[in-house]
């Protein structure tokens, strides 16, 4: 009875395009594995130990600085090479628009090709000692590491158009793999320390529940329906439009500062050692990025809206806002809100990732635990956003014969 009630729900709905982008993600995340697990390095000067906030920014890009291997620095070029290029296009929208996807990917890849030198440079040095390396074998180890990180992101990318969320799975595959590396046994842990966790993560999951659930709608007139009294229309924002993508963008610009900072300090001084005012295990360091993430999320979710296409679409259609004229005084209407709400967001993220990053500043010894809790939030906003494209997946798949004469 329950085969044959299985076999009639699979043949009424026939998700065929989520079970190919499904196997196609799989596939994926089974190279991402595999060359995650192909070290280039036999011995390092790296201490195997407890893992610093440094390595926790760059688990939460698809890297693993812990063992070098070709994968060792993730997305965080790509990610940052992204959030750089829109932000100098969000002047000239039109003109990005019109621009073709290979001229856009052209910019892209080249721009994270060189952050990506600076970074592997940095990542290098923290498991050779400089000095003593041949510099043929550095040249190779950064070759061996840029050569990666660019198979990563053309992997990334292949997923954005034929798997499932693009790059979140493979973050989210790192973030789960670093917390079995070093929070394997919860067992070992304190019952009260253990249950306070729980409580925070159970209370921050909630939080974040609300931040994608909520929508800030403003009510409009619809001039094809205004003998309907009872239709409603309205443009429906949420709280953090941007969602997890700007955590993983915001740590991937620290990261990059991080280690251009480092490098310059390499060069011009000969430090070897790394600054830690500019880690995250740093007052300075957490301050700086909890800025950036706040000021990349309110850049990345005014981006997502573009109130100056949705005014322009209201002044071609006709529709209006109860007491505003259309065209510019629209524009300005929803550019005020939208300040609101993408503010509104990008400072409630802010909290939320900054609260446990000061904590641990406060009570060091705590500093794993309180490691796990910004692990675990970050890993649950990331399964948030993925089961919310398969959702959408799902529906196209439902209505597809209703859709596909508009697509």
């Amino acid at each position: 009875m329950k085969n044959n009630l299985l076999h009639r729900i699979l043949r009424q709905y026939e998700y065929k395009i989520v079970y190919k982008r499904l196997a196609f993600t799989l596939v994926i995340l089974f190279i991402y594995i595999l060359g995650s697990r192909i070290p280039i390095l036999s011995q390092s000067k790296l201490e195997n130990g407890k893992q610093s906030f440094y390595e926790l920014a760059v688990t939460n890009v698809g890297g693993d600085i812990q063992n070098l291997n070709i994968f060792s620095l993730g997305l965080g070029p790509w990610l940052t090479a992204m959030v750089v290029l829109m932000l100098l296009r969000y002047k000239n929208v039109e003109k990005m628009m019109q621009m073709t996807r290979k001229e856009k990917h052209y910019q892209e890849k080249l721009l994270a090709l060189a952050f990506s030198i600076v970074q592997g440079l940095f990542v290098i040095s923290r498991h050779v000692e400089m000095k003593q390396a041949d510099w043929t074998t550095i040249v190779v180890l950064l070759l061996i590491i840029v050569t990666g990180t660019m198979l990563l992101i053309w992997l990334a990318d292949q997923n954005i158009h034929y798997g499932i969320a693009g790059a979140m799975p493979i973050v989210l595959l790192s973030i789960v793999r670093s917390t079995l590396r070093h929070h394997g046994n919860p067992a070992s842990m304190d019952h009260i320390v253990m249950g306070t966790i729980l409580v925070l993560i159970m209370l921050v999951m909630l939080i974040l529940l609300c931040i994608e659930l909520v929508e800030y709608r403003l009510p409009y007139r619809d001039i094809m329906q205004v003998t309907q009294n009872n239709t409603q229309t309205f443009v429906a924002w949420k709280l953090n439009p941007a969602g997890s993508i700007s955590i993983m963008i915001s740590l991937s610009v620290f990261i990059l500062l991080s280690s251009l900072v480092n490098v310059i300090a390499y060069l011009v001084i000969g430090r070897e050692q790394p600054l830690h005012i500019i880690e995250l295990g740093h007052p300075i360091g957490v301050t700086i990025y909890i800025v950036l993430q706040v000021v990349l999320s309110y850049a990345l979710s005014r981006l997502l809206i573009n109130t100056k296409q949705k005014s322009k679409e209201f002044l071609k259609s006709g529709n209006y806002f109860e007491g505003v004229a259309p065209g510019i005084e629209t524009e300005h209407y929803l550019n005020h809100k939208a300040r609101i709400i993408c503010w509104t967001g990008a400072l409630m993220i802010g909290v939320i990732i900054g609260g446990p990053l000061y904590l641990s500043l406060l009570v060091p010894q705590f500093s794993q635990q309180i490691y796990f809790v910004i692990q675990m939030m970050i890993m649950m906003y990331i399964s948030i956003n993925i089961a919310e494209t398969i959702r959408t997946y799902f529906y196209f798949d439902k209505y597809k014969p209703f859709l596909t004469k508009y697509w």
